[in-house]
């Protein structure tokens, strides 16, 4: 958690972790570390605690990058969640893309009617006329 913007000449390692009810997090270039009661705290605790403990603003001159140590496993967990969703939603426009050329054989090509596709399909017309529609950015041949 970098504070953005700053122009800091430092950046100073916090880490943290849950022990009870509290968040402890340490600052181990100070020796030093404090309480928090959630993660969203811990920053502006460690700030205040390292611009008393250097005797510096705690705003201006150092940035603080808040780690959670044995995470790693779960964030690991949650991109390979991440990946799986894309994968779905690319499986999902493929299949949308194969569903509207089919339509479009059987309503184009072969030329039948909106009822005639339905049944073939098991679906209903008004789902046969969503079908043919084009997809989202696709362009309409003259």
């Amino acid at each position: 958690m970098k504070k953005e913007g700053a122009m800091s000449a430092r950046t100073l390692e916090v880490t943290v972790e849950r022990d009870g009810m509290w968040w402890v997090f340490e600052i181990p270039e100070l020796r030093t570390g404090g309480l928090a009661r959630n993660i969203a705290e811990v920053e502006g605790e460690a700030r205040g605690i390292i611009a008393d403990w250097m005797s510096i603003h705690a705003d201006k001159e150092f940035s603080v990058n808040v780690t959670v140590p044995g995470s790693a496993a779960v964030l690991a967990e949650w991109e390979a969640a991440q990946r799986d969703e894309e994968a779905a939603r690319q499986a999902q426009a493929r299949a949308a893309e194969r569903r509207r050329a089919v339509v479009h054989e059987l309503r184009v090509m072969q030329r039948y009617s909106v009822l005639d596709v339905g049944r073939v399909l098991g679906v209903s017309k008004q789902r046969v006329y969503q079908l043919e529609k084009p997809a989202a950015g696709e362009k309409v041949a003259p």
